[in-house]
């Protein structure tokens, strides 16, 4: 515990301490003063604990559940705080294939715990492998972003794996409907991809990810391929408008991509393609590349180095000055 330095170091340890999370609050300001750091309200020292006591304190709450409301099966929104907020972001997490609600929540927390609201977004296997029911989805996360709760809100987009391509239908319709959803381009600030799967790969990523099995894998991927050969104008059309939408970033959206060397199904190659065409573009582009990290799994691998990327770029994009302000608001913890 001692010598802890970041936020992201506090939240892993945060589970020994159950609720009573005053307790490493107290444990973090005992150790500052006994090695006589400057704890003057003035200093820089006393508004990093500042803001370290108020994430332990909303890391804390997530563990109890923060408010939420279950919108369909697909849509789920959690607030970080009861009281609205018309500046406070709000980001899109794009789930993964068969993910469990608590393993996406846990990317939820995290931005929870910065001051975002959160909608999470997770689809069937059926509604990608039939478009019409991801446009479905794609309409009722429209009709949600442009309703009076959350109308005003600065947005990020989050996604992971295969939710890549629900994202690119999310595109495809803001760029079909430029004007009735105005608002909504206009408040899309940044983009973060993790193990971003493209067109391609969606053959080999569904048969890795519905069976464990080699050689129902192999079976698996074989079907999809026909699947896809064999339905290019009532499906295989939808998967290649989104992959155009996506490799457009027709918005010129700030980006981050987390990946790895060796995912078999989010090819570090053709992100850094897509990533690189972004960047002649003028966009801002940012990377962070593990040389072994398993797919859809850095966070749980390379805590430190996920949260300290995210937080990077959200500073860059000016979210985190947002969040800071939300803090300033709602301290309420007082170092001893």
């Amino acid at each position: 515990m001692i010598g802890l330095t970041h936020s992201c170091d506090i939240s892993r340890h945060l589970a020994g301490y159950g609720n009573n999370a005053r307790k490493l609050i107290v444990f973090r300001t005992g150790w500052y003063k006994k090695q006589n750091m400057n704890l003057s309200k003035s200093s820089v020292l006393f508004r990093k604990l500042s803001q370290e006591c108020l994430f332990v304190q909303r890391f804390a709450a997530m563990a109890t559940g923060a408010p939420n409301q279950k919108l369909d099966s697909n849509l789920h929104v959690f607030r970080c705080s009861p009281q609205r907020d018309e500046t406070r972001p709000l980001v899109l997490l794009f789930g993964w294939m068969l993910a469990k609600p608590k393993h996406v929540q846990k990317y939820g927390n995290l931005y929870l715990s910065r001051g975002f609201d959160v909608l999470r977004i997770q689809v069937r296997p059926a509604q990608v492998l039939v478009p019409s029911r991801a446009h479905t989805v794609i309409s009722n996360i429209n009709d949600f972003l442009e309703g009076d709760s959350c109308k005003t809100q600065p947005l990020l987009v989050h996604g992971f794996s295969v939710g890549g391509y629900l994202f690119g239908e999310f595109l495809v319709r803001l760029k079909e409907e430029k004007q009735k959803l105005a608002n909504i381009r206009s408040r899309l600030l940044g983009q973060i991809f993790d193990s971003p799967v493209d067109f391609e790969g969606v053959p080999r990523g569904f048969s890795k990810i519905l069976v464990e099995q080699k050689i129902l894998q192999l079976g698996l991927e074989r079907t999809i391929e026909i699947y896809l050969a064999l339905m290019k104008s009532q499906v295989t059309k939808y998967y290649i408008r989104s992959s155009a939408a996506f490799h457009e970033n027709e918005l010129l959206l700030p980006s981050l991509m987390l990946y790895s060397r060796n995912d078999p199904i989010g090819d570090a190659n053709i992100i850094e393609q897509v990533a690189e065409k972004w960047r002649t573009k003028g966009t801002m582009v940012r990377q962070k590349c593990w040389e072994e990290s398993p797919h859809v799994s850095h966070f749980h691998h390379h805590p430190d180095e996920y949260v300290d990327s995210i937080l990077s770029f959200l500073e860059e994009i000016g979210l985190a000055e947002n969040v800071l302000e939300t803090e300033q608001d709602e301290m309420k913890v007082r170092i001893p």
